[in-house]
C-alpha cells in the first residue's frame, strides 16, 4: 500500500525508506515514519502530493499516526533526519 500510494502520488521514480520504531523488532509498534524522495519536485505539487497521500494511507491503516518527511531534491538545506532515515531505515521502493 506504501509503495503503490507513493508512486502513484509522488511518481514512479520516487524512494521510500520506513524508519524509526517500525524497524525496531524490540519496540512494538508505534507510528509510521517514512522518509520519501519523491520524483517531482515543485513545491505546490509536493505539498498537494503528500496530502493525498497521507489521506490515502489513513483510509487504509485507520487511526495510526504517521509522519511523512519529504526531502525535495532541488532544496539544498541538508537535515539530519535525511541521513538518519536513509541509515537506519529499510528501502520500500
Amino acid at each position: 500500500m506504501i509503495r503503490a500510494g507513493a508512486k502513484g502520488h509522488f511518481g514512479p521514480a520516487t524512494r521510500v525508506w520506513l524508519f524509526g520504531s517500525r524497524v525496531d523488532e524490540q519496540l512494538l509498534g508505534g507510528d509510521i515514519d517514512l522518509y520519501i524522495e519523491p520524483e517531482i519536485q515543485d513545491p505546490v505539487e509536493l505539498v498537494e502530493a503528500k496530502l493525498r497521500f497521507l489521506l490515502e494511507l489513513y483510509k487504509k491503516f485507520g487511526e495510526q499516526k504517521i509522519d511523512v518527511v519529504v526531502h525535495r531534491g532541488a532544496c539544498e538545506e541538508q537535515f539530519p533526519i535525511y541521513q538518519v532515515a536513509k541509515e537506519t531505515g529499510v528501502r520500500l521502493l
